[in-house]
């Protein structure tokens, strides 16, 4: 369709105009006064000459136009690149014709187009006409007369390729939208950001958004459009970082580039507060160089890191670099005013955005592309993982089967070692039970009983052991209150009044069989020396813990020790067997028998090193 505008052959009238041009540096020149000068008081304007600075002066301009035969009557004179400002038009006569402002509504815009186009109509011979131009920024007074039919041609030409460009870069800012929605990728926000900025200066640029978006809104007209121009460059920076991942890839570069993001947002801030001449030097100055950083961003990444996507960024760039140079040089009239020369901004943007999407896209894809590979070789690695555990719990399970085994071999080989020390310690009990028995000394039967109940203490822990199936630890609650009711019975004549009081914990073997052993003794004193003449014996039994420190204490109501009394065999079991749990006693005798004993066994077994300085 472009190429279609682009090869129109549009049809001129048969006339030929002259143009010329007078500055009112006053503004003070009435068209009176404008008609009585001579042509020699003018400039000649052509489109060379016909660009005009920001001034506060009044541009008049004069046109002559010579029509010969024609039946064509109706014209129209299009100032081609006048965007703000006031046009009156006047005849040779000095009669009001026509005004233009751009503050003022839409509606008042002839044939509804976003230029300006003023109808004629002339006369043959030499028709002249005379406008004053008023401006607040700077302008171009470009002029062409169009026969009437040909001028609506190129409205309906012009605005196909509007609608064909306007609707290419909506599509493709609604898509990538879309796009981002779904995907989350921060750069097609930007990119999004990026052509809406390019879309609203265009807006601005071809009168667009004034003709159909803020038609009834003139004020918005006012602005220039260049606030938008500064976000394009800002963004088109950003997009060049983000898309090349300059950060990375190109430390330095990317410096230089948040450099002029920052410089581009500061000129955007004077864009604001300062003249539109003074602020146009800050825009030069952004459009310079975001232009070159980006360009020269490319070309390293294209040519020197091989970066094959960075040939979208630098062809996209190129084709608007293109068009603001031939815009540029329309602009000074080193180019004609045509077609073409009008919108290759347009055409190059939109070449640029269309390459930028396709980058996108392409960028995209390989990024899937990577991740579809990356999640193959993570499956592949997961698969090798699996077989290697797979292989290792096997080894696990054959030897956790061959330590089970082990395990219930030694649980094996300790039960069988625990039934035969019980048995043996059994018939060892049987040899002293069946020797006191047929002894006939009473001494030496006395001794015998005692090594008989110093056995059956032993005994009594290995028959625990063998009930509980736990050979590293006994509850001394139930081995105590086992063994006293064992030598309870072999004193029944006596008939004692025992009360215990033992609290309930796990001990160690070699504790417990040291405490058993040392409550064996203690129980068997008592009861053989304590309670001659007593009439109601009674012994009472109490072992307390707090925190790991337990106190046994045994007592009883007997007669006591006398101050002759020496220190027997059990005495001295006792004191070796207390030195064995490293704890300490003491003794009271003055009303009946009270032996205390205080000790420390915490996890790890008997405490070496507690109560050393007590004893």
């Amino acid at each position: 369709m472009i190429l279609f505008l682009f090869f129109s052959i549009y049809s001129f009238a048969s006339l030929t105009m002259s143009k010329y041009y007078l500055s009112d540096e006053n503004n003070q020149l009435t068209i009176n006064e404008i008609i009585k000068k001579q042509n020699s008081q003018y400039k000649i304007l052509t489109n060379k000459n016909s660009s005009f600075k920001v001034t506060d002066a009044t541009i008049w301009i004069k046109v002559e136009i010579d029509k010969k035969r024609t039946l064509e009557k109706n014209y129209v004179l299009e100032m081609q690149s006048f965007y703000r400002g006031h046009i009156e038009l006047f005849n040779k006569n000095g009669k009001y014709l026509y005004k233009y402002g751009s503050s003022l509504p839409f509606s008042n815009m002839s044939y509804q187009y976003p230029k300006i186009a003023i109808p004629l109509s002339l006369d043959e011979g030499i028709n002249i006409l005379y406008l004053k131009i008023t401006s607040s920024i700077k302008m171009n007074l470009h002029t062409k007369l169009w026969e009437e039919k040909a001028f609506q041609k190129k409205i309906l030409d012009h605005t196909v390729f509007l609608a064909i460009y306007f609707s290419g870069m909506t599509l493709l800012i609604f898509y990538n939208f879309i796009f981002f929605l779904f995907s989350k990728e921060r750069m097609f926000f930007i990119y999004v950001l990026f052509t809406s900025s390019i879309l609203i200066t265009m807006l601005f640029k071809t009168g667009i958004g004034f003709a159909y978006i803020w038609s009834d809104f003139p004020e918005i007209n006012q602005l220039t459009g260049r606030e938008f121009y500064y976000l394009f460059l800002i963004l088109g920076v950003v997009f060049c970082k983000e898309y090349l991942h300059t950060k990375i890839k190109t430390p330095k570069l990317n410096i230089m580039l948040v450099i002029t993001i920052y410089l581009g947002i500061a000129f955007l801030g004077l864009q604001l507060i300062l003249s539109y001449e003074d602020s146009f030097i800050f825009l030069i100055i952004l459009n310079f160089l975001s232009f070159f950083m980006m360009f020269i961003t490319a070309i390293y990444h294209a040519l020197v890191i091989k970066n094959t996507q960075a040939y979208y960024i630098l062809l996209g760039w190129s084709f608007l670099i293109a068009g603001v140079l031939v815009a540029l040089m329309r602009f000074l009239g080193v180019l004609e005013v045509n077609f073409l020369t009008v919108n290759t901004p347009e055409i190059g943007t939109f070449l640029e955005i269309t390459l930028f999407s396709m980058a996108l896209a392409s960028s995209y894809r390989k990024k899937q592309v990577d991740l579809e590979n990356s999640k193959y070789q993570l499956a592949q690695i997961n698969k090798n993982l699996e077989k290697i555990i797979e292989e290792k719990n096997k080894d696990l399970i054959e030897k956790n089967k061959n330590l089970e085994h082990e395990v219930n071999l030694n649980s094996f080989l300790l039960k069988e070692l625990s039934h035969r020390v019980k048995n043996n310690l059994q018939v060892i009990l049987s040899f002293l039970s069946l020797q006191s028995k047929y002894c006939k000394k009473e001494e030496v039967k006395s001794l015998l009983d005692e090594s008989r109940r110093r056995v059956n203490a032993i005994s009594t822990l290995h028959e625990l052991l063998i009930d509980t199936q736990e050979f590293n630890s006994v509850d001394i609650h139930r081995y105590l209150k086992k063994l006293l009711d064992y030598n309870k019975l072999i004193f029944n004549d006596l008939n004692i009044d025992l009360k215990t009081d033992i609290v309930s914990a796990k001990f160690p073997i070699e504790g417990a069989t040291h405490l058993g052993l040392i409550v064996n003794e203690l129980f068997n004193n008592s009861c053989k020396h304590a309670f001659k003449g007593i009439d109601n014996p009674k012994i009472e039994i109490s072992l307390k813990a707090i925190d790991k420190q337990y106190t046994l204490i045994v007592k009883d109501n007997g007669s006591g020790l006398s101050e002759n009394s020496k220190e027997n065999l059990g005495s001295k079991i006792i004191k070796a067997l207390i030195s064995q749990l490293n704890g300490v006693y003491s003794l009271k005798s003055d009303d009946g028998f009270e032996y205390t004993i205080i000790f420390r066994i915490d996890d790890k077994g008997i405490n070496n090193e507690y109560l050393d300085s007590r004893r």
